[in-house]
């Protein structure tokens, strides 16, 4: 099992790589190798219990041309392995033959019950789903909540039309077994069953909660899509992919949702109760590493996960930030905006301004929802809700963000020394703990004009803060000898800084006047301390 989808691992890292580096054609011949048996487009399969499936009408459009249906469940082999422990051992397996096993299994009836699905080309083992299972499991007293991760690794396999056929049949599988867990453990309802699905696992999701509602009138507590995957479910009809109607409360993690000729695997289309675009939904910060880069810092991981990270960076973000977002202090706060530029650029303003609603991405996001409807700050009848975020490149994702505006002298000194080309960078520490600072925040991603009198602002991620107290100020000098203006023979490359305000976008709690000691020059190549003692007001 392992080698077999270590292989198909690898082909998907190749998918992805001529996805930026060949055309489209290309691309399409390898996701579709070997070819998939093709049947005829108004032929109706069935599988006994779990009802028929044609392939025309939605399922087989102009930009979803699939005529496959799905492979037999014996081929397929879908397996239902349980979980009650933090430490994760003791699996159980859920068979759908013998209900009335269903009553030693452990399950906690008043407990959640969480199922995790994977994606194409991996298996029910893979690490990210023991990862976020103990998370789960962690997050819950002992004992109260049960994860089951679904296993369908015998129909993920190439090519990725079957795989697509296949997860429709395994939808419905799923859904008698959550139909047999709530009938023998005699639940009131579905609302604390929560599936959460990576890639095509995500519309695995969908097809889960869609049969559970006809075949058997229940509708589930929960859907959390991780960038569902694209291909083949790009602007399709919502019975074909995962879609709010599926569940009560369905939440999307956008995070790879470039176009496929870019390497783009995900979604970028809205599709659930609350969509999250964290980093604008593509190019995660940390995912333009070279390979000798990652390999050094996956040592210890296998060969698929190093491949996967170098090449599928972006698609996995969403699990790493969901697992984390599990048991983080941190909120991992999503903000509205019109759109991921205006985000940066600070034009939608903090979560205390009036009509700015801000919610937690990942695990908590539906208590904040919930949370906005009692408080008619969130209509139902309202636009689903958008939600953009900025993170960090390694683990702990998570950051807050800072507006953070710089105020250059106009005194005398600043204003004869004229204009600077360079590089900011400010390091925040904790006022009572000076072990707990932030990174060096760059003020901007490239080197910028600093004209002495004028103000800029930037919305900047760093590590969360209860209470800054100081700043480390680094200034970093860019010359260029065709330009005279920033030649420096006589002086240190130095900037006049008036003050620097930071504001937290989460907690208005958050406010830092900071000033160099007398107005002085933040010198490159040095640490420059700024303190709110040293401001004049």
């Amino acid at each position: 099992m392992y080698v077999a989808n270590t292989t198909g691992g690898l082909m998907l890292q190749t998918m992805l790589y001529l996805a930026n580096h060949t055309s489209r054609a290309a691309v399409n011949t390898l996701i579709d190798l070997p070819p998939a048996p093709k049947s005829d487009i108004n032929e109706v399969k069935c599988f006994g219990v779990y009802g028929c499936f044609p392939i025309n009408g939605p399922w087989n459009t102009v930009t979803r041309t699939i005529n496959v249906h799905p492979q037999k469940p014996s081929e397929i082999e879908p397996h239902f392995t349980l979980h009650t422990r933090r430490a994760m051992d003791q699996a159980k397996y859920i068979d759908l033959n013998d209900p009335d096993s269903v009553q030693g299994l452990g399950i906690n009836e008043l407990g959640k019950i969480y199922l995790l699905v994977h994606g194409y080309l991996e298996f029910g083992e893979i690490p990210w789903m023991l990862e976020m299972g103990r998370a789960l499991l962690n997050h819950c007293p002992e004992g109260e909540c049960a994860v089951i991760l679904i296993d369908w690794g015998g129909g993920a396999s190439p090519p990725y039309v079957q795989a697509v056929a296949n997860i429709r049949l395994v939808g419905a599988i799923t859904a008698h077994v959550i139909h047999m867990l709530y009938e023998e453990l005699r639940l009131p309802n579905l609302d604390n069953v929560h599936i959460i699905g990576h890639s095509l696992g995500a519309h695995l999701s969908g097809y889960a909660g869609h049969h559970l509602q006809h075949d058997f009138g229940l509708k589930l507590g929960r859907i959390s899509g991780l960038d569902p995957a694209a291909p083949l479910f790009t602007d399709t009809d919502p019975i074909v992919r995962l879609d709010r109607t599926d569940a009560n409360f369905v939440d999307i993690l956008h995070t790879d949702a470039n176009p496929l000729m870019k390497g783009g695997l995900g979604l970028i289309q809205r599709v659930g109760h609350v969509d999250f675009y964290p980093n604008g939904g593509f190019d995660n910060p940390g995912c333009d590493k070279k390979l000798q880069d990652v390999m050094k810092s996956n040592r210890k991981g296998s060969l698929f996960s190093t491949m996967q990270e170098f090449l599928g960076c972006n698609h996995i973000r969403s699990e790493q930030y969901y697992t984390e977002s599990i048991g983080s202090k941190c909120p991992f706060m999503g903000i509205t905006c019109d759109s991921f530029d205006s985000f940066k650029d600070v034009k939608c303003g903090s979560c205390d301004e009036p009509g700015r609603l801000c919610m937690r991405m990942g695990f908590h996001s539906q208590e904040d929802y919930e949370e906005q409807l009692a408080r008619g700050l969130l209509k139902p009848q309202d636009p689903p809700p958008v939600f953009y975020l900025m993170t960090g490149d390694r683990k702990p994702f998570c950051r807050q963000h800072y507006k953070i505006t710089v105020r250059v002298s106009s005194h005398d000194e600043s204003t004869l020394h004229g204009g600077e080309i360079g590089t900011l960078s400010i390091q925040l520490h904790e006022e009572h703990n000076k072990k707990k600072t932030t990174e060096r925040m760059k003020f901007s991603p490239k080197a910028m004009y600093f004209e002495p009198g004028f103000e800029y602002t930037a919305l900047v991620p760093g590590r969360d803060l209860q209470k800054p107290g100081h700043a480390s100020v680094y200034w970093e000098y860019q010359t260029n000898i065709l330009n005279p203006l920033t030649w420096r023979i006589l002086s240190a490359p130095r900037i006049y800084l008036e003050y620097i305000l930071i504001e937290s976008l989460e907690s208005s709690d958050t406010y830092l006047k900071l000033c160099p000691l007398h107005e002085g020059a933040i010198l490159s190549g040095a640490e420059n301390v700024l303190h709110t003692a040293y401001c004049k007001d």
